[in-house]
């Protein structure tokens, strides 16, 4: 059994103008709460994890394979592994995730390591 606390979750800029919390790691997936600045372009990028979340505030633009989607609040998404894709946030106010990735990232679980 693993439970983190309020306050205990480590955090990270995964880009500029987006910043992760780390909310819980397992053996086989992990959980992050992202908010990304609105207007801060992201650029593509892939990875081998599978990737899924749901939007819990704001709205934005999610790109997958060359694909466009207008996503806002309570839009629930899933990237495949290896999949180029990107997420901009077009309101006027940051948009908040919460994503799981499987199997965890482990580039950001070195990040995080690296700042204790």
């Amino acid at each position: 059994m693993k439970i983190v606390l309020p306050g205990e979750h480590p955090t990270l800029e995964t880009v500029p103008g987006r910043f992760g919390e780390i909310i819980i790691v397992g053996e086989k997936a992990m959980m992050m709460r992202l908010t990304v600045q609105p207007n801060v372009p992201t650029p593509p990028h892939s990875h081998p994890h599978e990737q899924m979340g749901i939007v819990l505030e704001g709205e934005g633009t999610l790109y997958i394979d060359g694909k466009e989607k207008h996503i806002k609040k309570g839009t629930s998404f899933w990237v495949p592994p290896n999949a180029s894709h990107n997420f901009d946030a077009t309101g006027s106010k940051p948009a908040v995730l919460i994503e799981c990735f499987s199997p965890p990232r482990e580039d950001y679980l070195e990040i995080v390591a690296k700042k204790k």
